[in-house]
């Protein structure tokens, strides 16, 4: 599986949700925990949603840190993306035998 991303080969809503985001998070956002706690008041199916999206995050930022593409501004998320993304390997709950799991 490749996990590079080519972010002009998505779809445009797709881009349009990044953009938005990134903007909502570079200045929007007053406090990231109270947003997540918030978000969990959405509907159900939408939370799975949600959290399908928060987990395939996870997954990108693993690979990066893995092979190396992170700085100072994001070592601390992409170390614990890892982590967490090891664990679920570990736990039997995701199946991704191209990560590399030490």
């Amino acid at each position: 599986m490749n996990t590079d991303m080519d972010f002009m080969n998505i779809a445009d809503g797709d881009k349009a949700f990044v953009e938005e985001f990134e903007s909502f998070v570079n200045g929007r956002v007053s406090n990231t925990e109270k947003t997540g706690m918030a978000m969990t008041t959405m509907h159900r199916y939408l939370q799975q949603q949600a959290f399908k999206v928060c987990l395939s995050y996870i997954k990108g930022l693993a690979y990066n840190y893995q092979k190396g593409r992170y700085d100072q501004r994001n070592e601390w998320a992409s170390k614990l993306a890892t982590e967490a993304y090891s664990h679920l390997i570990e736990a039997d709950l995701i199946y991704d035998p191209d990560f590399n799991n030490l």
